[in-house]
């Protein structure tokens, strides 16, 4: 059924990373919503790979994946799509995957921002409850790559 439509497979895949839970198949599906161009595919892999704490050729292949979407521009619109899928279409069914210490894509000992993107993320979160000016921007002003990667990740870990 979703084997010719990009976007139908990304949203299945979504429904089988999220809901039912199986991750081997969802990231199976989100490989060929990727391989097709789907931009929103790429960065739910890219966030996927990156939470694999059992396999570092998986977790750089997807801090790859980010950094592509992040030169192209794409990354914050990709984000507004997961949630825009997860937050709408099944409110109460997601379950996202926790995030762990282990789970930190920056390991540059010499790196100012490292170990410090929950922080930042916890403090726009709630700057945009308030709707302070501080909520805006992201992390476009981080330098470190892996740490923009960082700060994504608690992002996407809490989207609904």
């Amino acid at each position: 059924m979703a084997a010719g439509n990009p976007e139908l497979l990304f949203r299945e895949a979504l429904r089988e990373l999220f809901i039912r839970r199986n991750e081997n198949i969802g990231i199976q599906m989100l490989n060929s919503a990727t391989s097709t161009g789907h931009a929103a595919a790429k960065y739910a892999l890219s966030m996927m790979l990156m939470l694999r704490t059992d396999d570092n050729v998986e977790k750089q292949k997807g801090l790859e994946l980010y950094r592509e979407l992040d030169a192209a521009g794409l990354v914050a619109g990709s984000n507004a799509r997961c949630f825009s899928i997860l937050t709408i279409s099944w409110p109460s069914e997601v379950q996202m995957p926790r995030i762990e210490e282990q789970h930190t894509v920056c390991a540059a000992p010499r790196c100012s921002p490292r170990g410090h993107m929950p922080l930042l993320y916890d403090y726009r979160r709630r700057a945009a409850e308030r709707n302070s000016v501080h909520a805006f921007g992201r992390a476009a002003h981080i330098p470190c790559i892996q740490c923009r990667a960082d700060y994504d990740l608690q992002a996407f870990v809490n989207l609904p």
